[in-house]
């Protein structure tokens, strides 16, 4: 495991406080096999939980009674495979997240079986894990259905479902203090300004290789009946605007300068006049598009 990774797990366990495994286990299994429970009240802290039996304990996490003090001591494992799937330095986890997800959009996970401070540590590592994803952004080029910045997107939006605080990731982000950071922002702000099959970050759809501009209204993970917090829409409604947008994109530009996206970043700003109908509509429209619930049914597009 890298430097940053021990690190950002220490920090976790850290702001959870003691967590000791439970005398006893007495979690009931959602599958009425127990055999997952075991294995991961046995691992120590510096062992790896494997990514089937993190699902099977959100399985029971989602549809039996949570046994408080285990979940806190497994917590750590759970949010580690998370960052895994995340930064993909791991494989596997991908089906785990999708259901932890509906774990932490509970509210009661954090108001019944967490303090303050620990929900806080979950959500610092979170916005941490998504810069660091962000920070490592390269490229301005993109084709087909595995395009990188899908998985920060999707993580970004994610995050405004699940903690009210969204204001201290974005504001990181577009402080642009990294070359990642500049290059994330071109790359969410081409979305509010071009057709679909018209921009020059993102490749257009196609039938056999998917692609296309990521949704920037699209949460991962089950969260069919979810929308973003309040907090979190008043946010976004105060920061995007045309003015923001061409200042941030600006500052983005300058922050590339010698970099192979410099380029597109250029052509990017320099085509904010000729957007700038579609990049108003769009700004805002997709506050309100955040604040829907979304359905299974539902199928959202912009309307310009």
């Amino acid at each position: 495991m890298t430097t940053s990774h021990n690190s950002a797990l220490a920090t976790l366990r850290r702001g959870l406080g003691t967590t000791p495994l439970p005398n006893k286990i007495t979690q009931a299994a959602n599958h009425h096999k127990r055999k997952h429970l075991t294995r991961l009240a046995r691992l120590k802290r510096d062992e790896r939980a494997e990514p089937g039996d993190l699902w099977e304990y959100t399985q029971d996490l989602l549809y039996t009674e949570i046994q408080a003090d285990l979940f806190r001591y497994l917590l750590p494992f759970c949010m580690e495979g998370w960052r895994f799937d995340l930064l993909r330095t791991s494989s596997g986890y991908g089906g785990f997240v999708e259901y932890f997800y509906q774990v932490l959009a509970d509210r009661q996970v954090f108001t019944k079986h967490l303090t303050p401070r620990q929900g806080a540590a979950v959500s610092r590592f979170m916005r941490q894990t998504i810069l660091e994803e962000i920070d490592d952004q390269r490229g301005l080029a993109w084709e087909g259905s595995k395009a990188r910045p899908y998985r920060w997107v999707g993580a970004l939006n994610t995050y405004g479902v699940l903690f009210p605080d969204l204001n201290q990731l974005w504001s990181a982000w577009w402080a642009l203090d990294t070359v990642g950071r500049a290059v994330a922002a071109v790359q969410y702000l081409s979305c509010l300004m071009y057709p679909e099959d018209h921009n020059p970050v993102f490749a257009a759809w196609t039938r056999d290789r998917g692609g296309g501009p990521p949704g920037l209204w699209e949460f991962s993970g089950h969260l069919y009946t979810h929308r973003w917090l309040q907090p979190n829409v008043e946010f976004l409604k105060s920061v995007l605007n045309l003015s923001r947008v061409t200042a941030v994109l600006t500052q983005a530009v300058e922050r590339l300068s010698g970099q192979p996206e410099q380029d597109i970043a250029q052509q990017v700003l320099a085509d904010v006049p000729v957007c700038s109908t579609t990049l108003k509509a769009r700004c805002d429209e997709l506050p309100r598009l955040l604040e829907m619930n979304q359905e299974p049914a539902s199928f959202f597009e912009w309307s310009v």
